[in-house]
C-alpha cells in the first residue's frame, strides 16, 4: 500500500511539471472537436478516418468507481474475488476465425492489438484511478499521453490490480500495461501506428468451496476457514505482444480537409494502402502440488500423483495487406461510399506440452492459413446507411471458414424532428472448432475429437431512439461445440436456436439520471445451453450542485437481478466453464450504493457493495461453489490533469 501511495504522489508531481511544459495542439487538424473532451478510437487510422471515434466518459454515473465488468448493458457470473474469469449470462456466439485457444474466460481483462485505446488530444492528458477497498484490495490505473512532437503522439497506460480475497487460495494479482506510438507526415500521406502490450493474470485458485450449504446457511460467519477443494492450486496466464498499422495514400492529399468536413471529395480516387503486422506470445501455466486431490476424481485419471504443471506457449504472427478507398479525404460517418478488400496470413506456433506417460516433451506444431477479406459502406440520401463484410480462410488451417456481416440503418424523421431509427443486422458463419476443443492433452484432461465445423445465423432488429431501444436478437447453430458435465467438450449433432428480446434505456429527467437494460431470453435445448429467462441491471443518480460549474454530489444506486438457473461451473485446470445439472443461481438482488463528490476533473467516491448480503439470505453466488465477495466499503478517486 506505501508503495501505491508514492507512486500516486510522484504521477501526481510529474503530470503537473507535463501540463506546464508547452504542448502542440491539434486544432490545425480536428478543428470540429471540442477541445475540453477527450476522445479516443482503436488503434487504426480507418477507425479515426471513418469516425469510430468515442467519447472518454467523464460521468459520475458511469466512472464512479472501478470495475472492468460494470458494463452499462450487460451482467457476468463471476467467482469470489474481482479480476477473476467470468462469462455473460447474455448469451452471443463468439466468431473468431483460424487459431484460437479457448481463453475467453479472461477476455475482459486483456490488452490485445484490437482494444488499444488511442487518446484524441488538444494537450497533455493524464488520468489516474486509485480505490482501496476492505481486507487491502488495491486498484491503480494510470494513463499519460500527449503531443512530443508535431503529429508524435505517445500514450502510455498501466494498471495493476491486487485482492487477497476473503476466502482460501483465492487472491489475485493482476498487472497489465501497453503504450503506443502514432504519427503522421504533414500531408497526411502516410501515418504509421506503433504499440506493444502486457498482460500478467496471477491467481490463485480453490476450486470452490467444498459445501455450499455452510455459505448458504450461515453456519460458519469466518468466511477464511471454509474448506475450499484445492489447496496448492495457480493460475498464470502472460500474453503480451506488438502490433503496427501504417497507411500509404496513392493520391494527393488535400491539405484543407478537416475531419468532420462536409465537402467530401465523392471521388474514389487510388484511395490508400494499408499495412498491419502483429505478434502475440502466449502462456498459460496451471500448477497444482497436490493433483491427487477428491477434486478431480470424476474426471481424468491423474497422471502424476505428485505435481501438475500444464503449460501452454505459443505465439501468432499476422501479417495483412489491403486498400481502402479513404485516400487522402477525412471523412466522417456520412462517408457516401466506402471500399476495401485485402489479404491476411497468419502463422501459429504451438511450442509442445510435456507428456505425463513417456516423459517426454511433444514436439512443436504449425499453424498456417491465408484468408481473403472485403467491406463496404454505402450512405443513401443521409438516411440509409448499409455496411457489409466478410472474411473467408482460402488455405491452410481451417480453411473454408468463413463468415459474412451485414447492417442496415434507416434514420427516420428529420433532422428537426428526430424519430430514431430502425437497424437490422445479420450475421452467417462457419467456424470449425477451435485447437483447444480438438486435441489436449494434461495431467488431469485428454481428449482427441475430429468435430464438424458449426455453422450460425444471427438475425438482429432493433428501435432506437435517443433515450432507449427495443430490440430482438435470434441465433440458430449447427454442430454447437461446448463443455459437457464432464468438463469436456462435446458437440450437439441438431440445431440450437437461442431468442432474446431486449431494450436499453438511458434517460435524464432534470437531476435524476437512470440507465440499464432488461432482457428476455430461452433456448430450444436446456440440454446444452443454461441461460437465465429473464435478467435485468439498472443505475439510479441523483445530481445535487454544490458549487455552480465547479462541484457537485451524486448519490447513486446499482441493482442487479437474474432468474434462477443452473449457471456453468468453472474449472480451474482448464480455465474455462462448463455444464452442471445441481445447483440452481440467481433469483436475488444485487445492490450498490455510492456517494460521488466531482471536484473540478477529480471523483472522489465511497462506495458499498452488496448490500443484500445485510439480509443474511446467503443466495448471492452466480457461479457454484464460489459465493460472491460480502458487503464492503470502497475509498477511490478518479482524477483527470490537463490545462
Amino acid at each position: 500500500m506505501n508503495n501505491l501511495k508514492r507512486t500516486i504522489f510522484f504521477l501526481f508531481f510529474f503530470s503537473q511539471f507535463i501540463l506546464t511544459s508547452n504542448s502542440y495542439l491539434l486544432a490545425h487538424t480536428y478543428s470540429s472537436i471540442d477541445s475540453t473532451e477527450v476522445r479516443y478510437f482503436y488503434n487504426n487510422f480507418e477507425n479515426l478516418d471513418l469516425g469510430n471515434i468515442y467519447l472518454w466518459d467523464t460521468t459520475t454515473i458511469l466512472s464512479s468507481y472501478y470495475d472492468k465488468l460494470d458494463n452499462k448493458f450487460e451482467i457476468y457470473q463471476t467467482l469470489s474475488n474481482s479480476g477473476m474469469p467470468n462469462k455473460s449470462i447474455d448469451f452471443e456466439f463468439p466468431v473468431q476465425l483460424g487459431f484460437n485457444t479457448c481463453l475467453s474466460s479472461f477476455y475482459s481483462y486483456l490488452n490485445s492489438s484490437n482494444t488499444i485505446k488511442c487518446p484524441i488530444i488538444y494537450q497533455p492528458f493524464t488520468e489516474i484511478k486509485y480505490t482501496s477497498g476492505g481486507n487491502k484490495e488495491q486498484y491503480l490505473e494510470v494513463l499519460f499521453s500527449r503531443e512530443f512532437l508535431p503529429r508524435l503522439f505517445i500514450t502510455l497506460n498501466y494498471d495493476v490490480d491486487f485482492s487477497p480475497g476473503l476466502y482460501k487460495r483465492s487472491r489475485i494479482q493482476n498487472s497489465f500495461f501497453n503504450g503506443n506510438v502514432r504519427y503522421n507526415t504533414k500531408k497526411e500521406d502516410y501515418g504509421i501506428i506503433g504499440a506493444y502490450y502486457h498482460n500478467k493474470i496471477n491467481i490463485q485458485e480453490n476450486g470452490g468451496i467444498v459445501y455450499d450449504s455452510i455459505f448458504i446457511n450461515n453456519i460458519e460467519q469466518d468466511k477464511s476457514i471454509i474448506d475450499v477443494n484445492l489447496t496448492s492450486a495457480t493460475n498464470l496466464i502472460k500474453v503480451s505482444g506488438f502490433v503496427i498499422n501504417q497507411y500509404l495514400n496513392l493520391t494527393n492529399p488535400n491539405e484543407n480537409k478537416s475531419y468532420d468536413s462536409t465537402k467530401y471529395n465523392r471521388n474514389i480516387g487510388l484511395g490508400r494502402i494499408n499495412h498491419h503486422f502483429s505478434y502475440q506470445r502466449n502462456r498459460y501455466v496451471y500448477e497444482d502440488k497436490k493433483p491427487m486431490s477428491s477434486f478431480y476424481q470424476n474426471y481424468d485419471i491423474v497422471l502424476d500423483s505428485l505435481k501438475t504443471s500444464d503449460s501452454v506457449y505459443f505465439y501468432t504472427i499476422k501479417n495483412a495487406i489491403y486498400w481502402n478507398s479513404l485516400g487522402s479525404n477525412k471523412y466522417n460517418q456520412e462517408v457516401p461510399f466506402y471500399l476495401t478488400f485485402g489479404v491476411e496470413h497468419d502463422f501459429t506456433r504451438h511450442c509442445g506440452y510435456w507428456n505425463y506417460q513417456t516423459k517426454e516433451y511433444f514436439k512443436d506444431q504449425n499453424f498456417s492459413s491465408l484468408s481473403a477479406n472485403a467491406g463496404l459502406i454505402i450512405n443513401l440520401f443521409k438516411s440509409t446507411r448499409i455496411i457489409g463484410k466478410a472474411q473467408i480462410i482460402t488455405t491452410g488451417y481451417h480453411a473454408g471458414d468463413f463468415y459474412i456481416d451485414g447492417q442496415w440503418k434507416q434514420f427516420l424523421g428529420t433532422s428537426k424532428k428526430n424519430l430514431g431509427a430502425l437497424k437490422f443486422d445479420i450475421n452467417i458463419n462457419r467456424q470449425s472448432p477451435d485447437w483447444f476443443e480438438e486435441y489436449y492433452y494434461s495431467n488431469n484432461f485428454r481428449w482427441d475429437n475430429d468435430f464438424d465445423a458449426s455453422t450460425s445465423l444471427l438475425i438482429k432488429g432493433s428501435y432506437e431512439l435517443p433515450f432507449v431501444t427495443i430490440g430482438f436478437k435470434q441465433t440458430t447453430i449447427d454442430d454447437y461445440v461446448y463443455f459437457g458435465t464432464d468438463a469436456k467438450p462435446k458437440q450437439y449433432s441438431g440445431t440450437l436456436s437461442i431468442s432474446s428480446l431486449y431494450s436499453t434505456f438511458n434517460l435524464k429527467f432534470n437531476k435524476l439520471e437512470m440507465i440499464g437494460f432488461a432482457s428476455l431470453q430461452s433456448t430450444n435445448n436446456k440440454d446444452v445451453m443454461h441461460l437465465p429467462s429473464f435478467q435485468a441491471k439498472m443505475k439510479i443518480a441523483y445530481n445535487i450542485t454544490l458549487v455552480k460549474n465547479n462541484s457537485m454530489m451524486q448519490p447513486s444506486m446499482t441493482i442487479k437481478y437474474f432468474t434462477k438457473y443452473y449457471a456453468d461451473a468453472y474449472m480451474p485446470a482448464l480455465r474455462t466453464f462448463y455444464l452442471q445439472n445441481e445447483v440452481q443461481v440467481g433469483n436475488f438482488p444485487y445492490i450498490d450504493l455510492c456517494v460521488t463528490f466531482k471536484i473540478k476533473r477529480a471523483n472522489i467516491y465511497v462506495l458499498y457493495t452488496n448490500m443484500y448480503s445485510l439480509t443474511n439470505d446467503n443466495r448471492y453466488l452466480t457461479t457454484p461453489h464460489y459465493p460472491m465477495r460480502d458487503s464492503r466499503l470502497c475509498f477511490g478517486i478518479n482524477w483527470r490533469l490537463y490545462k
